[in-house]
């Protein structure tokens, strides 16, 4: 595969794109927060219907204030709540322009007290978690949904259609604001966020309609005994997240591990996790697989520590026996992080890191069925900063000297789909990041 010599220097059409991200960043937030005052003043009043229940709202205040109050944070970043199944509960039971309000005088203070947002950044946020709620509401009583007691055989329609935009604009705003803070594509960031949190909506939605129709047949006390099992779910999903942050701490600190070793690998396990990470998203590989991979190449070296001092440290090139030794670092990293069961998957990255198309790599004897994506995800990148990086018998290659070796060897010591995915990466951003 031949592939162009990739500037530096940022180009026209990256420019636009950086210009194209900020315009859309403020434009598409500020309609969206613009829209509810939009819909009041020219939609119709079927849409603008509200049911008032004061008890009913009341008690809606409360819940949502504590799931305000109570953020899950996740493994990959951001944090979720369960306000969504009461947001929909909201709507059925009161109209959306007092769920909206109940989203705004709840969210707020969450977001300035608890999540200690700036007061902009924590209206903005607000804002759109109201206008979500009234924008989804309005399409439900548009499609012709009941408000008050819902009737599934004639409401499940409005409801799904409402449901749908929720969920889009939910999870779109903030791709949006993620992907700006991140410099990152919108779209990226939503499959990697979102993409697999449908079936999750899905439940909510169906939680959503219960909370609606317990508050109709059985009041108030029918309505805080079902949130006693969310608030179950919501303990268990926090010990989940728990255990995911233990696991990426425990990555780290084996990559610290390594630094007492060879401080050079340290730094170089840490850039090689970057690319690999923006490469299998360049690919569009899900969020699970691209954690996983993120895990394998922050420790794809840590079989070096089983390897003598001082080969390691060594300043000048290897001798063809230590070099030999050397070899064997993928099989003893990967029998150290393979006793972790939730690493089974990374230990079987790095011991196949070094495989090669054309046979000659290490491991002896892998076939390419043996080799995970991620594994040749991750030998590109490797390769990738080895090249780019100063080591004390030589100087790194600049980038475009770099991605053009690794276009000449690809098919052969290196995956060819990968690298040019890797360049491509590198042609959108325009340099190294």
């Amino acid at each position: 595969m031949s592939g162009p010599v990739v500037s530096p220097k940022v180009s026209r059409p990256s420019r636009l794109r950086a210009l194209g991200a900020r315009v859309l960043w403020f434009f598409v937030p500020s309609f969206l927060a613009a829209l509810p005052l939009l819909l009041a003043l020219f939609g119709s009043d079927s849409i603008r219907a509200t049911r008032w229940d004061v008890w009913g709202i009341a008690a809606w205040f409360a819940l949502l204030l504590a799931a305000e109050a109570l953020p899950v944070p996740l493994p990959r970043g951001g944090t979720m709540t369960v306000a969504s199944i009461l947001d929909i509960g909201a709507i059925i039971l009161f109209g959306p322009w007092v769920a909206g309000a109940l989203d705004l005088l709840t969210a707020l203070p969450a977001q300035l007290f608890i999540l200690r947002n700036r007061p902009g950044a924590a209206a903005l946020n607000a804002g759109l978690y109201a206008s979500t709620t009234v924008v989804a509401g309005s399409a439900y009583l548009a499609a012709g949904g009941s408000l008050g007691a819902p009737n599934i055989g004639r409401d499940w329609l409005p409801l799904l259609l409402a449901g749908s935009l929720y969920y889009a604009l939910n999870t779109g705003w903030v791709s949006l604001i993620l992907g700006a803070r991140a410099r990152e594509s919108a779209l990226a960031i939503w499959r990697q966020h979102f993409r697999d949190g449908l079936p999750q909506h899905v439940l909510s939605l169906g939680f959503g309609l219960l909370f609606a129709q317990v508050r109709v047949a059985a009041g108030l006390s029918g309505v805080f005994l079902l949130a006693l099992p969310v608030l179950f779910a919501r303990y268990a999903l926090r010990l989940y997240a728990d255990l995911r942050n233990d696991l990426v701490s425990f990555v780290r600190a084996l990559s610290v591990a390594l630094d007492a070793v060879d401080p050079y690998t340290h730094d170089h396990s840490v850039r090689v996790a970057d690319y690999s990470v923006r490469v299998a998203r360049q690919l569009g590989l899900g969020p699970s697989e691209v954690e996983t991979i993120r895990y394998a190449a922050l420790v794809h070296d840590i079989g070096k520590i089983a390897q003598r001092p001082e080969v390691i440290r060594k300043p000048e090139g290897l001798s063809d026996e230590e070099r030999r030794l050397m070899m064997r670092h993928p099989e003893a990293g990967a029998r150290i992080i393979g006793q972790i069961r939730a690493l089974k998957d990374a230990a079987r990255m790095v011991r196949t890191h070094h495989w090669r198309p054309d046979g000659k790599g290490y491991p002896a004897g892998l076939s390419e069925a043996d080799v995970p994506l991620g594994a040749r995800i991750i030998h590109v990148c490797d390769a990738f900063d080895a090249m780019t990086s100063d080591r004390p018998y030589r100087k790194g290659l600049p980038v475009p000297q770099a991605l053009a070796e690794l276009t000449r060897h690809a098919g052969s010591q290196f995956d060819g789909e990968i690298v040019e995915a890797l360049v491509l990466m590198h042609d959108g951003n325009g340099e190294a990041r």
